[in-house]
């Protein structure tokens, strides 16, 4: 089974988005940051045709990617998961697998940093803090062998790949 992590695009500045008054839970993709996260999910559809689900934080940001790569994976269903936000442990998200990872065997989540790295680190080593650098529309990919049993550290890294592989392309 295959999870890809994929961090959210390019969103306006925290400091910029704060200055107007607004929570941070409301700030959006630049459009540099949506047409980079465009290219980034035609170029990895070319190389993983297929998602089963689509699971993403429920931040304006996250979600904004998610309907992205959606659109280039003809309409994929996304849903929400609070187990995605930027303060939510490790364990939080391998427990989401376990309960409704079971009946998928390709996953995309798309949530933030240090969020993603510290869960992918968590999944590969079985450890708590990060040693994995998740840029802005990056993806990685692990694969594990059943979501439904899936255990700290007994993952396997198939591939981290920055954004610029991906949307330089072509």
């Amino acid at each position: 089974m295959e999870l890809y992590i994929i961090r959210h695009g390019i969103a306006v500045e925290r400091e910029d988005f704060k200055k107007k008054g607004l929570e941070d839970h409301f700030r959006p993709l630049t459009l540099k940051g949506r047409k980079r996260m465009q290219k980034v999910a035609i170029r990895l559809r070319d190389f993983v045709e297929d998602i089963d689900v689509l699971i993403s934080s429920p931040l304006v940001r996250a979600r904004q990617t998610a309907e992205i790569l959606s659109q280039i994976y003809f309409d994929l269903e996304i849903i929400e998961a609070a187990e995605l936000v930027p303060q939510s442990p490790p364990q939080a998200f391998v427990k989401w697998l376990r309960v409704h990872g079971r009946s998928y065997k390709k996953i995309a989540i798309v949530g933030h940093e240090p969020h993603l790295s510290n869960l992918a680190s968590y999944l590969l080593s079985g450890e708590e803090g990060s040693f994995i650098d998740l840029r802005k529309s990056g993806v990685l990919c692990l694969e594990i062998e059943d979501f439904a049993t899936t255990e700290p550290g007994s993952s396997q890294l198939v591939f981290s790949v920055p954004p610029r592989m991906l949307a330089d392309l072509r």
